[in-house]
C-alpha cells in the first residue's frame, strides 16, 4: 500500500507516537472499513506515514494479528483479515456457545442502573445505521459491555479474541462496492429488542434472543 494511500486511510498520529497509538490507529481503520478485507499492509510505507521505526510498526501488527484482525504469512506478508464462509461458520458456532452463556451470567447480575444503560446504548445504535463505521464501533462496545457485566473475565477475553474478525468483516461488507452498487441492505441486527429481552425478559428469552441475534445478523 503506497504511503500516499495510507494518508487517506489512517487517522493522524503524532510524531512521538508509540506502538500502542499506531496499533489503535490501524485497528480503527480496519474496524471502520477504510482498509479493505484482504488488503496488504506493509511496514515501510506505514513507518513513513506514522514517522516511527519499523520495529514500532512490527509490534503493532503483531498485536493486530493476535486480535485476529490481520493475517501474517512469511511469503505473503501482512494482510487485513479475509474470512471464508467456512471460517465465518466456525467462528459463529463458537460465538453462539460462549456468548449465550455470557448473556445468562449477565442476566443474573444486572442491576437496574445497568439495565437502563444497556437500553440507552441499544437505542443509540438504532440512530447510527446510516453511519456504518460509527455503528460498528458502538455495536462492539454494546456487546463488550454485556460481556463485562457478566463478571466472567475469561469468557469475555475469549469473545474479544474470536469476534474481532467478525465485526471487521461486517463493517467491510457494509462498505463494499457490491452493497453500494446494488442497493442490497446489509444486516445491522436489532439491538433494542435484544437488550429488551436481556433486561426485562426471562433468562431463557435473553439467551434465545442473543442466539437469534447472532444468527440473523450473519445469515
Amino acid at each position: 500500500m503506497p504511503a500516499a494511500a495510507a494518508a487517506r486511510v489512517f487517522r493522524q498520529v503524532r510524531k512521538e507516537s508509540t506502538a500502542d497509538k499506531v496499533y489503535h490507529s490501524i485497528r480503527e481503520a480496519i474496524l471502520s472499513g477504510r482498509l479493505n478485507s484482504g488488503e496488504r499492509i506493509s511496514e515501510i510505507p506505514l513507518s513513513k506515514e506514522f514517522e516511527v521505526s519499523r520495529a514500532v510498526i512490527r509490534e503493532a501488527l503483531l498485536r493486530l494479528a493476535h486480535d485476529g484482525l490481520v493475517e501474517q504469512n512469511s511469503y505473503k506478508g501482512t494482510r487485513v483479515i479475509l474470512l471464508t464462509p467456512e471460517e465465518v461458520d466456525e467462528i459463529l458456532r463458537a460465538r453462539i456457545l460462549i456468548e449465550v452463556e455470557v448473556v445468562r451470567e449477565a442476566y443474573r447480575k444486572l442491576a437496574p442502573g445497568e439495565k437502563k444503560e444497556l437500553l440507552a446504548r441499544a437505542r443509540e445504535l438504532n440512530g447510527l445505521k446510516l453511519d456504518p463505521a460509527a455503528f460498528a464501533a458502538k455495536d462492539l462496545e454494546l456487546h463488550q459491555r454485556i460481556w463485562e457485566l457478566s463478571g466472567n473475565r475469561t469468557l469475555a477475553r475469549v469473545l474479544r479474541r474470536i469476534t474481532a474478525p467478525l465485526f471487521a468483516m461486517g463493517t467491510i461488507v457494509r462498505h463494499s462496492t457490491f452493497i453500494r452498487k446494488t442497493g442490497v441492505v446489509a444486516p445491522f441486527g436489532e439491538h433494542v429488542e435484544l437488550v429488551g429481552k436481556i433486561c426485562n425478559g426471562t433468562e431463557e428469552q435473553a439467551a434465545e434472543a442473543m442466539r437469534l441475534h447472532i444468527l440473523g445478523k450473519w445469515t
